[in-house]
């Protein structure tokens, strides 16, 4: 047996005792034994690849019921009573099976049109539910076909119960932020890079004030580096002219090709042989459609904004802060064309 698999037994096996003392004491519905709660919340808040081993989908649902919000506290608290909802239907089917007003979920009205459905989407409730043993018979209701084992509808109803518990977790990371300091993206990849939750608030601090910084000492990508290198941070902080023809020292030439900074070796004066031209990459961490915000000009490498790997390059090496969408852009089409070049499959190969 899996160690996912291991854990989703062991956890579900206490949700389901849990279950059944509360029912002895006369207490039916989603888990509330104080204890329970508490040991798989703290092993949680050190352990978020938990999550994923008590419920596979876990990553994606949340992923996918923060996308689009600005503003991911609401969006938390709604989440988390949606997965609140979905953990009682589990507990009731497992301790009521025969009870028939639970055989069928009206999905026109009530918690599911008011809770539900604007918390997730309508194919990840539907799939949530198809656990349970619930299919979609007509566009307004999910009819009860195969009930799952007891077991099993135990560790969903688990499953749903860690997810209730990461969304207040992830609450909890965002109330210790300045107010519109953190995006859902960055919330979920600090989450996932910085493993406990100080390290992961730490992460986001760190990432918030690298962004108010660049800010305020931004460089225009189309800019020529200043006369002074101080004004600009520095040599690496400026960053190469993208139409700058490499065969003209003085740059005069607007070219459209692969044109970045010539930096010859040569002595003052002398005209530089073949230029050395840096050859940038997509840090592994940028998913397809994602903009980079930072640039490592050391390991000439592009990052996202939480990634660990960009943070320890913040640290110890040279770079800087994409800070305007324009810039994101242009340094992510620069560097798929030098990625394009170095495999061989460019116009200039």
């Amino acid at each position: 047996m899996c160690a996912g698999s291991a854990l989703r037994q062991e956890y579900g096996q206490e949700y389901r005792r849990c279950l059944e003392r509360e029912f002895r004491r006369g207490r039916a519905g989603a888990c509330s034994d104080p204890s329970f709660g508490e040991r798989l919340r703290r092993r949680l808040r050190e352990e978020p690849a938990l999550l994923g081993a008590l419920q596979a989908d876990a990553p994606a649902l949340l992923a996918r019921g923060l996308r689009g919000r600005p503003d991911p506290g609401p969006a938390l608290r709604g989440l988390a009573g949606a997965f609140r909802l979905l953990e009682l239907a589990a507990a009731n089917l497992y301790l009521f099976p025969w009870r028939k007003e639970f055989g069928t979920v009206q999905t026109f009205s009530g918690a599911y049109v008011h809770l539900l459905r604007p918390a997730l989407p309508e194919a990840d409730l539907v799939r949530s539910f198809g656990r349970l043993g619930y299919e979609r018979r007509d566009p307004h209701r999910l009819t009860l076909s195969r009930p799952p084992p007891g077991p099993e509808l135990a560790a969903a109803a688990c499953g749903f119960f860690a997810c209730r518990l990461e969304c207040e977790i992830l609450a909890e990371v965002v109330l210790r932020l300045p107010p519109g300091r953190t995006c859902a993206e960055d919330l979920l990849e600090a989450r996932r890079l910085a493993g406990d939750v100080e390290a992961c608030v730490e992460m986001l601090q760190q990432l918030g004030t690298q962004r108010e910084a660049a800010a305020d000492c931004g460089v225009d990508l189309y800019r020529e580096t200043p006369a002074k290198p101080e004004d600009a941070g520095g040599e690496d902080a400026a960053p190469p002219a993208l139409w700058r023809d490499p065969g003209s020292p003085r740059g005069a030439g607007d070219v459209p090709g692969r044109s970045w900074d010539c930096c010859g070796d040569g002595e003052p004066g002398q005209e530089p042989e073949a230029p050395e031209l840096p050859c940038y990459q997509l840090h592994s961490c940028l998913r397809r459609g994602a903009l980079p915000s930072y640039c490592c000009t050391t390991c000439q490498q592009l990052h996202a904004g939480a990634c660990a790997a960009g943070q320890a390059c913040r640290n110890r090496h040279r770079g800087q802060e994409l800070r305007s969408e324009r810039q994101q852009r242009l340094w992510l089409q620069r560097t798929e064309v030098d990625m394009l070049l170095a495999d061989g499959s460019g116009p200039w190969s």
